[in-house]
């Protein structure tokens, strides 16, 4: 028998060798870096990579890449938490978003039901532009008597003073529940002041967007 024949021989005895067991065929690179055909596994070729085959075809089935080192698994877990929460927040934006045109939505609605026309939210505006306005005249006139009358209670306290009498504990009470209704209508006269500003603020950005939902 000469030498190709026993080269034929071997690798159709390999062959059947290879097809007559059950099982899947691995193709790895040895520890000489040669590509070898084996039904079994060796441990060190599991973590360098390798393919696995058809047992009849030898077609390439799944293709298994090296196993990670410490640090690639460290940092796939650092992408993947990254990843993680950068998908956390946009969650949250977006349903904050959503909520906002949600809200923008009844906002519209409830315009257009409460003025039909722009010269009905003006209307509205002036009434509480005016009614606020009352308000403030009333609480300066209000203002304005507390202090005369404050005035009247510190000469009646003067008045006592001179004539080496303590002061009575009626006339005690009157000056601090005048002070306490000083105080009261300055800041009755801020909050109102404050009210009209927010509220022409408030009709203003109205009336642009009624005129915007009423273009559309």
């Amino acid at each position: 028998m000469n030498k190709l024949n026993i080269i034929l021989i071997t690798a159709v005895l390999s062959t059947l060798s290879l097809t007559s067991n059950a099982g899947p065929l691995y193709r790895f690179l040895d520890e000489d870096g040669i590509s070898t055909t084996s039904r079994s596994l060796p441990p060190s070729a599991a973590q360098k990579g390798y393919d696995i085959l058809d047992d009849k075809s030898l077609r390439l089935i799944e293709r298994i890449p090296p196993a990670l080192t410490a640090e690639q698994i460290a940092e796939e877990e650092r992408q993947i938490s990254e990843q993680k929460e950068i998908n956390r927040l946009a969650a949250i934006k977006a349903e904050e978003e959503s909520k906002k045109q949600q809200q923008q939505a009844t906002f519209d609605k409830n315009l257009l039901i409460s003025y039909a026309t722009e010269e009905d939210l003006i209307k509205k505006r002036d009434s509480a532009l005016l009614y606020n306005q009352t308000q403030m005249k009333k609480s300066e006139a209000l203002l304005d008597k507390s202090e005369k009358y404050s005035y009247t209670l510190q000469q009646q306290a003067a008045e006592q003073e001179l004539a080496g009498q303590a002061l009575s504990d009626n006339l005690k009470k009157r000056l601090q529940a005048n002070k306490d209704n000083i105080k009261n209508n300055k800041d009755a006269i801020q909050q109102l002041n404050l009210k009209a500003k927010q509220l022409t603020e408030q009709y203003a950005a109205d009336l642009a967007r009624l005129q915007q939902l009423l273009t559309r």
